[in-house]
């Protein structure tokens, strides 16, 4: 027989032991009044005194009492909060042990408004104080917990007093050190790095192994990274304890200002564990305000229709899941506070079958089994270094002020061509990471912008870094300086390993009877001829390639091989013996490789092209060290391994698209007239012909049309009209969107001072 004898309170309810002692599970129809977590028909002692049978007071409160009766309402290990079983809605009508807190009776139990009388919810605090079980604020598996004790998170086994105690989430599974190793798994497969990881793993356990209520977690990336199986997995594990909200809602709209549908919607934070948004729209530092309360948990207003509102304390740990910017305020509350996670995007539908198949075999379980072991070994301190940042969501504001102080360290926000408003501008401030301050610019202080905080900006820097950097690999170096021989010979091509024969040249550079002096095996052309000027004629399996300028404006020899195949000095254009001619041109020796020996054709500026081919005892170049009316043949450079290379496979396809080799049909081609590159420094923008259009694939397109659209409009700026229009003709069959597009165009125009 149940007894329990209740403490009178001041001002406490009235008839609280009466009924308490008098419930029972009703044993005729007439008799019932709710039903309880087993589904049993439950009876509440009435007020009969009068004509007709009255309650002593709301059934809610009657509800709570037999809860209390039955085990089901204790207090928490804080000896404050109360907290209440969990109940099971699959129609079972089992015992759960999952506990949630509860803000008050009168919410928990739905007592209307007229019938509340508030003094019965520290009633309920004095009676379950006088029990010895506390609901523990942890994690309970079969053969261990996890509970914050002595300042840290600590494992409990079996045996331990504590362990016995009711947990606020408890699952009926062992902990298990192998579901752990692939939980851990899966949560590296589905992140760009080892810190990401390891913070999206550290969420599961939060809300109950954090040291006090404080941290909110943004889940960065597109659509179709497994964030929405991870967050699924803890709804459909605790569809009461976990509930998906709208941000925008919650936090009070785009400006933060709350409302109605605020107080409503903070109605799913009342006894839940996570709140989440799957695909939260931008956060504001006008929201900040409102995120500040859920996160530290202080006291926020939540209203349900027709009804008044009420305080309400958050415990939940609040989860936003985006691909658009959080721009949180720059101060040391707000780093505490946030911990950011880097989703790892681009990924196909099959990629998480075997993540979807271990989430419906084990549910949530091993990622919160690895949250804890996390809490345990690694302390209370998320990775801070995350950033989430992504260029592509700059503004043609933001994108001015990045390109601004990546070149000149600062920016002068007045001479933003592309003005804010105040919150905007803000905004942006705390997004990029930027702080003001004054600087003497010719003479006179102005205001200007730098940054802040490095690693907030860091994303941005590196895309605009990148972005001139393949803006300067579209750059065509010049050829090396002359080496100074300083009165030594100058060394010969087969110093190096070039097969050939010398033979004389003119002040003409014609080398007569070339072909008869080579065939003669009694005359010795293996050594340089006493002559100021001789000629190579490359034997069998070797070759010089022969860039001349171009005398019809367009691209010189030295660029298009630069542009077309390599850099000078790359795998693509190796190395080798360079000799810079008296007209500008350049010579460059090489190997032929076994599939071209015989039919690399001895050709001249094929297609208008100007570049030449002497090759396999067809032809010969100018020596280097010769003096002729033009001027003297000087050696440029020698191979990096003392030997001369073979031709790359990149010069091969080059040669064989271009109509060099025999037996090989060459693409149709343009003759090389554009005009002129402009120099820049040591080094110049190349034109290429007719514009490649070809889509630039994922993972690349930004970059790539930047430094693709910079090339040519620094070459043709008197085509600036037609490059804007294939500008954006690329990018759309590449994929990307206008808005896209245009911002990379205004960029180039800004950087190369244009007005756009």
């Amino acid at each position: 027989m149940f007894t329990h004898y209740c403490s009178i309170i001041p001002d406490g309810p009235s008839h609280v032991q009466f009924v308490l002692l008098g419930m029972k599970e009703a044993s005729k129809p007439e008799q019932h009044v709710f039903y309880d977590r087993l589904g049993r028909s439950v009876y509440v002692p009435r007020n009969d005194m009068g004509r007709t049978s009255h309650p002593w007071f709301d059934d809610g409160y009657a509800k709570a009492l037999w809860d209390f009766r039955n085990d089901s309402l204790l207090l928490g290990d804080d000896n404050r909060t109360l907290y209440v079983r969990d109940v099971d809605r699959s129609g079972h009508n089992t015992l759960l042990n999952t506990w949630h807190a509860i803000s008050s009776l009168e919410s928990e139990y739905h007592v209307p408004k007229a019938k509340q009388y508030f003094p019965w919810n520290d009633q309920l605090r004095v009676e379950c104080s006088k029990l010895d079980k506390r609901v523990r604020h942890g994690i309970k598996f079969n053969n261990c917990a996890f509970l914050r004790t002595q300042g840290r998170v600590q494992r409990l086994c079996t045996g331990d007093s504590l362990f016995d105690q009711p947990y606020e989430l408890t699952f009926d599974v062992a902990y298990d050190s192998r579901l752990v190793g692939q939980a851990i798994a899966f949560l590296r497969d589905v992140t760009e790095s080892e810190h990401s990881a390891q913070n999206l793993c550290r969420m599961f356990a939060t809300p109950l192994l954090e040291p006090y209520k404080h941290l909110s977690y943004v889940l960065y990336g597109d659509g179709g990274n497994g964030k929405g199986i991870l967050l699924g997995a803890l709804s459909q594990s605790f569809p009461d304890l976990a509930k998906p909200v709208d941000a925008q809602k919650i936090l009070g709209g785009r400006r933060g200002q709350g409302g109605f549908s605020s107080d409503q919607e903070a109605n799913k934070l009342i006894g839940t564990l996570w709140v989440f948004d799957e695909d939260a729209d931008t956060v504001t530092v006008e929201q900040m305000t409102a995120l500040k309360k859920i996160s530290t948990g202080d006291t926020i207003s939540s209203r349900k229709i027709q009804q008044d509102s009420v305080d309400v304390k958050p415990r939940c740990t609040f989860v936003l899941a985006t691909n658009n910017p959080v721009i949180t305020t720059m101060t040391a509350a707000s780093a505490r506070r946030f911990v950011y996670v880097r989703m790892r995007d681009n990924r196909k539908a099959s990629d998480f079958r075997p993540l979807l198949e271990f989430r419906s075999r084990f549910g949530v379980a091993p990622f919160i089994m690895a949250s804890c072991s996390l809490w345990l070994k690694r302390g209370d301190e998320p990775f801070r270094d995350v950033v989430i940042g992504d260029p592509i969501d700059l503004s043609e504001a933001e994108q001015w002020l990045v390109d601004q102080i990546v070149s000149n360290g600062y920016a002068i926000s007045g001479a933003n061509p592309y003005p804010e408003r105040a919150l905007e501008h803000k905004n942006s401030m705390n997004k990029l990471g930027l702080k003001t301050g004054v600087k003497k610019i010719d003479g006179v202080n102005t205001r200007v912008l730098t940054v802040e905080d490095e690693q907030r900006f860091s994303p941005y820097r590196v895309e605009a870094e990148s972005a001139y950097q393949l803006a300067e690999n579209l750059m065509v170096p010049e050829p090396p300086d002359p080496i100074d021989m300083s009165g030594t010979p100058v060394p010969l091509p087969s110093e190096f390993g070039f097969v050939c024969d010398y033979v004389p040249v003119g002040q003409d550079k014609k080398a007569l009877n070339w072909k008869k002096l080579t065939s003669d095996d009694r005359i010795d052309t293996s050594s340089r001829p006493d002559c100021a000027a001789f000629a190579v004629v490359p034997a069998p399996g070797f070759m010089v390639i022969d860039m001349d300028k171009d005398k019809t404006g367009g691209d010189d020899g030295w660029d298009i091989v630069n542009s077309q195949i390599g850099s000078y000095s790359s795998s693509d254009f190796p190395a080798t013996y360079l000799v810079k001619t008296p007209s500008g041109g350049v010579h460059a020796y090489y190997r032929i490789p076994d599939e071209l020996l015989g039919i690399v054709k001895n050709m001249a500026h094929p297609h208008g092209i100007p570049v030449d081919t002497r090759v396999e005892q067809k032809g010969y170049v100018v020596g280097a060290g010769s003096s002729v009316l033009e001027g003297t043949y000087q050696l440029c450079d020698i191979p990096d391994n003392g030997d001369i290379p073979f031709l790359s496979s990149k010069m091969i396809l080059w040669l064989k698209e271009h109509g060099y080799v025999k037996g090989v049909e060459p693409m149709q081609h343009q003759t090389a007239s554009s005009p002129a590159p402009t120099r820049s420094g040591s080094k110049r923008f190349l034109s290429s012909g007719k514009p490649d259009m070809s889509p630039i694939p994922k993972g690349s397109r930004n970059n790539n049309l930047h430094a693709w659209g910079f090339g040519r409009l620094t070459n043709h700026p008197d085509n600036k009209r037609q490059i804007e229009s294939d500008f954006f003709e690329r990018g759309r069959i590449s994929g990307l969107g206008d808005a896209e597009i245009r911002s990379s165009w205004n960029s180039i125009l800004r950087q190369l001072g244009y007005q756009s």
